[in-house]
């Protein structure tokens, strides 16, 4: 089988290694049929990040059931279309039982498919093949009347969406709400969609990039266009940040209302950040800060994607065949999805 390694700084390459094999219980074989790029994954590949190559990468993704452990026959069968968290999980442990799926004590801290420290042991999605532990935790099957390329990205950057905005929305009655894009890109569409689609609150989506403005714009989402982030002269209730940059992170605190939320998906590298504390400590604001809980934001928003009252698949820009994902994933786009 192959997959696509990460190397070294800008460098991705095939490896080539054995077919995969059940050894366990409670195990799945699945052959990737989409694969997302996470917003992450081109910093990571640019050397903007901690993480460090060599390791496979992929870390979204839909696929299809190819074979299962002897204890799992009867539940699932070959042939299921089946989306996947990120983030492995038992299911048993405390943390999971809590509903801290992203920090499972069966496994090292912040274990995940396609990213380290977990990509070594568990692999990546680009790959003719992916095993699966703890199935029955971590399979979630997917309605075969849903495209896998518009879900493709369900495990991580759409489940930020539930993170972002979606459980918080019924503690504001008719919030208006700021959406500030940028670095997280897709994510930040994600966000601004879902609030439009679902009509649960006043949405603005804010950014500095005009082609991320034109495509928010094009799906009737109310924009606003920056040349560069100016003082802001608007509150709102719930602010959800997607920027990853300072000038879209101070534009965003600097928009909270009086007893506001805020919830970041950005994510900077240093623990010295500055945010206006006085303010927001006298306005009473909620900080949400955090890694996303994978499966537990895929099962609160899986239901508005089956009712299609959420469409996901309208942040997808790009879509390449998995024989070209080498070359395709160093590529720029909002939202590019490997096909097989």
């Amino acid at each position: 089988m192959r997959r696509l390694m990460f190397r070294k700084k800008g460098i991705l390459e095939w490896e080539e290694l054995n077919p995969l094999t059940i050894t366990a219980e409670n195990q799945v074989i699945i052959e990737p049929v989409s694969i997302a790029r996470c917003d992450l994954d081109l910093p990571i590949l640019r050397g903007e990040t901690l993480f460090r190559a060599p390791f496979p990468v992929g870390h979204e993704f839909v696929g299809k059931i190819k074979l299962v452990s002897e204890d799992l026959v009867g539940l699932y069968s070959p042939g299921m279309t089946v989306a996947v968290p990120f983030q492995i999980s038992c299911g048993s442990c405390p943390s999971c039982l809590s509903h801290h799926t992203n920090s499972c004590e069966s496994v090292p801290y912040t274990s995940a498919f396609g990213m380290p420290p977990g990509a070594q042991s568990f692999g990546g999605a680009i790959a003719d093949e992916i095993k699966i532990p703890f199935a029955k935790q971590m399979l979630f099957e997917v309605d075969q009347k849903i495209d896998p390329v518009g879900i493709a990205s369900l495990s991580d950057n759409i489940a930020e969406v539930w993170k972002l905005a979606g459980r918080f929305l019924n503690q504001k009655k008719d919030p208006k709400v700021l959406v500030v894009g940028g670095l997280a890109g897709s994510i930040g569409l994600y966000t601004a969609l879902f609030l439009h689609q679902t009509k649960k609150a006043e949405v603005l989506y804010a950014d500095t990039d005009k082609t991320r403005i034109q495509l928010a714009e094009s799906l009737g989402i109310p924009v606003e266009h920056f040349t560069t982030f100016t003082k802001p002269t608007n509150k709102y209730d719930l602010v959800c940040d997607a920027s990853a940059n300072k000038a879209g992170w101070d534009f965003a605190v600097r928009s909270l209302g009086k007893n506001a939320i805020f919830s970041s998906a950005s994510i900077f590298w240093t623990n010295q950040w500055e945010i206006p504390y006085l303010e927001m400590y006298n306005q009473g604001v909620e900080i949400h800060l955090g890694r996303v809980e994978s499966k537990d934001s895929m099962e609160a928003l899986y239901p508005y994607i089956l009712s299609g009252t959420f469409t996901p698949e309208k942040i997808v820009t790009r879509t390449a065949n998995f024989n070209d994902a080498k070359e395709a994933w160093l590529e720029e786009s909002i939202k590019l999805v490997i096909t097989k």
